[in-house]
């Protein structure tokens, strides 16, 4: 009888963890939080303003694939501090201040491990939430973020390239 009831616990407990190992997700694909839309920044370094471009179908999104759902043009206003530190870039990601997030400014620091002047690395999910109510009447209530980065450099430390991906995650109540 025992025999049965030390088997019966390893055997629920090895299906809870199984359970809990395929319910887990990490960044790319936070557990119940759908990837939304894919938001594109891209700034030449030299104007005072980037680029910006949402790109969908909402729910399904690529980035450079069919049009895109909104944009604009030397509309974003860059303005970053960028520090190096050896082969690495330290600088704030602040959100727009129609944003409330959670925090509303991150660290991030980006990486050159060969030396090219390229940097490159994640800011980690965000969580904020809406100000306005979904078209459709749906409550979005919460979303997470990660936006990925790669930002190229002259040898006097002046942006000639930057490019980051933003994956929106969005869970509607």
């Amino acid at each position: 009888m025992k025999k049965l009831a030390v088997f019966i616990i390893v055997l629920a407990l090895l299906l809870f963890t199984s359970v809990s190992m395929v319910g887990a997700a990490g960044i790319d694909n936070p557990a119940g939080v759908p990837l939304y839309v894919i938001i594109e920044v891209d700034w030449n370094g030299v104007s005072e303003n980037g680029d910006w471009t949402v790109w969908g179908p909402k729910w399904d999104p690529k980035v450079g694939v069919g049009a895109p759902l909104i944009g604009c043009t030397a509309c974003l206003e860059m303005n970053y501090d960028f520090e190096f530190k050896g082969k690495t870039v330290h600088f704030n990601e602040v959100m727009v201040p129609s944003v409330v997030a959670t925090p509303q400014s991150h660290h991030v620091v980006l990486f050159d491990k060969d030396g090219d002047g390229t940097y490159t690395g994640s800011l980690s999910a965000s969580h904020y939430f809406p100000w306005a109510p979904e078209p459709d009447g749906s409550l979005v209530i919460l979303y997470f973020d990660r936006i990925d980065y790669e930002i190229t450099f002259d040898e006097d430390g002046n942006v000639t390239d930057f490019h980051y991906l933003q994956y929106e995650h969005k869970k509607l109540k």
